[in-house]
């Protein structure tokens, strides 16, 4: 069993209608990577359209990926500085075709996503992608009802004459999020090949979810944590590179070693992710137990952890220098470098975390405050019929706007709805 929680740290994505029959994607942060393409010069032939209402099925088109792979990706995705950007590149073209409607025009559209989430660290920023990537295709391709709470919220405020604040949450129905989740699902395969589906749900749902990965005949399945209540945590980038394979083996190696030991490991680590399900999902546990229970198996699940041989150095010094203030931490994913995730009590003083934060980037790590928990997939759809000059300057301000000022600048937009 695994628990997965969505962060206070997104993938933005900005999207505006063109004129000139092209589709382009842009990434900022991989290294700017940018492409136009004709749209009629994708490789349309290799396509089996998905009719509105049908699921895609479990396994990717294959012809379709070999026709992208070989006649759809410019040249420059091949060079090493642009390694991450292939696969986000991959996913987008893949949705954007297989989402086309025999019979109707091909959106022209560009496309740009900024991430606040450090990118390849183990904490689901593909899958934030994935989720901007499903959500503008299927708005694009008019198969979605993504944009109508806006229009609801718009008509229904304008009938009343005060309305409560709840900064947009709750505003996307389950279904149609739902919908979108299935896509975003099929952007992560293309990038991951057998994901669980847990990230992508967990970004476009929010909140939490506990997973259970079939085995021996065992039934698998997702379970949502409805009674989850947000948590502050203290997200450290070790801005070591994961070799997942790698990792992966040397485990199956220390597994081999000491069958017995292995198997009591395992059989732990099962147990704390059970406790840590049912804290998570009991509303009428005492806050600060809960907390205190948490902190406790952020532990016993690390110490397991290494002695599976899923840690690193930076991981460990990450580990003492919060623990000298009391704190508890584990590693993220699979370990063997990307991101250690810190608990921090409610009463811990701000300026004792000023100092924690300082001295984690004078070791050369990079901190993140955030909740877990809060909303997931938003939208913010334009009011009216911006100008060409408006959606450049709008598309500059975003690309511009430094990594850490993001979200607020995201915020200042006003008229988020979320799900």
């Amino acid at each position: 069993t695994a628990i997965g929680a969505s962060v206070d740290l997104r993938c933005y994505a900005l999207a505006s209608h063109r004129d000139d029959g092209e589709i382009s994607l842009y990434l900022p942060d991989l290294n700017n990577w940018e492409h136009s393409w004709d749209i009629e010069s994708l490789p349309w032939d290799a396509v089996t359209p998905t009719r509105v209402g049908e699921d895609h099925g479990p396994l990717l088109d294959p012809r379709l990926m070999d026709a992208i792979a070989t006649r759809a990706l410019p040249d420059s995705v091949h060079l090493p500085q642009y390694a991450r950007a292939k696969a986000a590149v991959t996913a987008f073209l893949y949705v954007y075709m297989i989402l086309r409607q025999d019979g109707k025009p091909k959106p022209s559209f560009s496309f740009v996503t900024r991430s606040t989430l450090p990118i390849g660290a183990g904490l689901g920023s593909s899958a934030s992608y994935s989720a901007c990537v499903a959500a503008v295709n299927l708005i694009f391709a008019k198969r979605t009802s993504l944009t109508e709470p806006v229009r609801k919220r718009l008509n229904s405020e304008a009938a009343i004459s005060y309305t409560v604040k709840h900064d947009g949450r709750r505003a996307i129905p389950n279904e149609v999020a739902e919908e979108v989740n299935k896509w975003a699902f099929i952007a992560e395969k293309v990038m991951h090949g057998n994901p669980s589906g847990v990230d992508n749900t967990v970004s476009v749902h929010g909140g939490a979810i506990a997973y259970k990965r079939a085995v021996n005949g065992s039934k698998g399945g997702m379970d949502g944590l409805h009674g989850f209540r947000s948590v502050k945590f203290l997200l450290t980038d070790s801005k070591v590179p994961r070799d997942t394979k790698r990792l992966v083996a040397n485990v199956g190696i220390r597994l081999k070693e000491d069958p017995t030991r292995g198997a009591d490991v395992l059989d732990a680590i099962q147990a704390i992710s059970i406790e840590g399900f049912r804290c998570l999902s009991d509303p009428e546990i005492p806050r600060e137990t809960l907390l205190s229970g948490l902190s406790k198996l952020i532990r016993q699940n690390h110490a397991f952890l290494k002695e599976l041989g899923a840690s690193h150095i930076s991981l460990e010094e990450i580990c003492e220098l919060t623990d000298e203030f009391g704190l508890c931490t584990k590693l993220t994913g699979a370990g063997g470098g990307g991101c250690a995730v810190t608990l921090i009590p409610d009463d811990f003083y701000d300026d004792s975390l000023r100092i924690l934060t300082d001295k984690l980037v004078e070791a050369g790590y990079q901190p993140y405050l955030t909740t877990v928990g809060g909303s997931g997939l938003g939208v913010n759809p334009v009011v009216g019929n911006p100008t060409l000059l408006e959606k450049e300057e709008l598309k500059e301000a975003f690309v511009k706007e430094p990594r850490m000022n993001l979200a607020k600048w995201a915020e200042q937009q006003g008229g988020w709805l979320y799900v």
